[in-house]
Order: C-alpha cells, then sequence, then structure tokens
C-alpha cells in the first residue's frame, strides 16, 4: 500500500485501522464529523 492514498469513512478513524493503514505507508483521508468535538474543534482552527 506504500504510495496509495486511502479515502475512508468514519470507519477509518478507528485506532486500529488508521494504525494498519499508516504503518503500510500509504496516506490516507479519514472522515470528520462535528461529534468528535474536540478533534472537530482543532482541525477547524
Amino acid at each position: 500500500m506504500a504510495g496509495c492514498i486511502i479515502t475512508i469513512d468514519a470507519m477509518g478513524t478507528q485506532r486500529a485501522i488508521a494504525s494498519q493503514i499508516f504503518n503500510a505507508k500509504a496516506d490516507y483521508v479519514l472522515g470528520l464529523q462535528g461529534n468528535h468535538s474536540k478533534l472537530y474543534g482543532q482541525v477547524k482552527n
């Protein structure tokens, strides 16, 4: 998966899934919703 760009919905925000993508040296785009208020606020700012 190295060099790939992975797009995934909210399921991808689970640490185990994001970790697998990261460890495979792929890039990823994760969906972020407002119900993750702390992270959402950090990204928005």
